[in-house]
């Protein structure tokens, strides 16, 4: 199996000169990514959910007091199988356009992350590693047809004791098909109830 350096320079050969906490952020991307896909990990090295976001404390030893990387002589791009350099590319294409700040809040705002720091304030410093089962389940929910998110959606919404009744179930459906932005749908539920 590849370890996390051999990411880390495949990840900086798809991208180039990024910052280390933007290193860090598509490299926990690659993981959770390549966990849903395959249901294996990418990588053995911990995850650790810190201030910033998740961070791999493997590659941080190496990157600390640097800003920018644009290289990873400790890996080795070659290692990693045509499948897994794939899902590399997919991920660094779709989050490589967010700067490293937009990054590590969309993190925070993902189960992973929150649920390894548990009602750790967002300052608090944490070494508590990210569950990879947990990556796994959370990322392939994304991948999820339209009518099974829409089915998760109301199977979670009734275990918080809300109920989604056919209308809104048909408004989540146009969300999942990228009919409409959830932002948009939101901006509309707020409007109505403000009549």
């Amino acid at each position: 199996m590849a370890n996390a350096h051999d990411v880390a320079a495949a990840v900086l050969a798809e991208v180039g000169r990024v910052t280390a906490m933007k290193l860090e952020k598509l490299v926990y991307y690659c993981q959770g990514w390549h966990l849903a896909r395959t249901g294996a990990p990418l990588f053995a090295e911990p995850i650790e959910a810190w201030r910033e976001g998740p961070v791999v404390p493997l590659l941080y030893r190496q990157h600390r007091q640097q800003l920018y990387v644009s290289d990873w002589p400790l890996g080795d791009a070659s290692r990693l199988t045509d499948a897994q350099l794939g899902c590399i590319r997919w991920v660094t294409r779709e989050y490589g356009k967010f700067s490293a700040a937009e990054l590590s809040t969309m993190t925070h705002n993902e189960l992973p992350w929150r649920a390894a720091r548990g009602a750790l304030p967002e300052s608090a410093s944490s070494s508590e590693p990210l569950d990879t089962d947990l990556m796994r389940t959370y990322y392939a929910r994304q991948m999820a047809s339209t009518e099974t998110a829409v089915a998760l959606a109301t199977a979670n919404a009734a275990i918080e004791g809300e109920e989604f009744d056919e209308e809104w179930q048909e408004r989540l459906r146009d969300v999942a098909s990228g009919l409409v932005s959830a932002e948009d749908l939101i901006a509309e539920e707020i409007a109505r109830l403000r009549g």
